[in-house]
């Protein structure tokens, strides 16, 4: 018998931690930056490669797609931003020691909202977090070709 389970769009996962205080963090979380690793590496790379770097751990982080969602709260001032700012360290050192690259042009820094870094919270029922990454992109391929087609277009009409 086929599954009838749903299945959840791609821009969309479920933050189910371990440890259950991970999610809470990332609900009350007051600081965020995303990080997005290169087209080229895969969930699964960017995965293995924060899951098994020491000094890393759920409580402060979650990856979705090809997407890194560090976050912090808790604390105020200097102290928030030193705390938010070694866990950007280490998970930058994972990915710097896996060879895995960054989009720059695709992250966001030090963002004071998780709206402002791109994405979308629920709480569910269960402990875990309903996540929407609000700029994930299908297939960029096809946005390119288009703005291309456009240019193409608009050189045309001027001449």
């Amino acid at each position: 018998m086929p599954s009838t389970a749903p299945t959840l769009p791609p821009n969309v996962t479920i933050f189910s931690p371990k440890n259950p205080a991970a999610a809470q963090n990332l609900l009350k979380a007051s600081r965020f930056t995303r990080l997005s690793a290169s087209a080229s590496t895969t969930p699964e790379q960017l995965s293995k490669a924060l899951s098994s770097h020491n000094g890393i751990n759920e409580t402060f982080y979650s990856s979705h797609g090809h997407a890194i969602l560090i976050f912090d709260g808790g604390r105020e001032g200097a102290d928030l931003e030193d705390a938010h700012h070694e866990h950007f360290r280490a998970v930058c050192l994972a990915l710097k020691d896996a060879d895995i690259g960054l989009d720059v042009a695709k992250c966001v820094h030090d963002a004071e909202s998780v709206l402002q870094a791109g994405y979308q919270l629920d709480a569910m029922k269960d402990g875990s977090v309903l996540v929407i990454d609000l700029m994930h992109a299908e297939d960029d391929d096809d946005d390119d070709d288009s703005e291309e087609e456009e240019d193409e277009n608009n050189a045309k009409a001027r001449a």
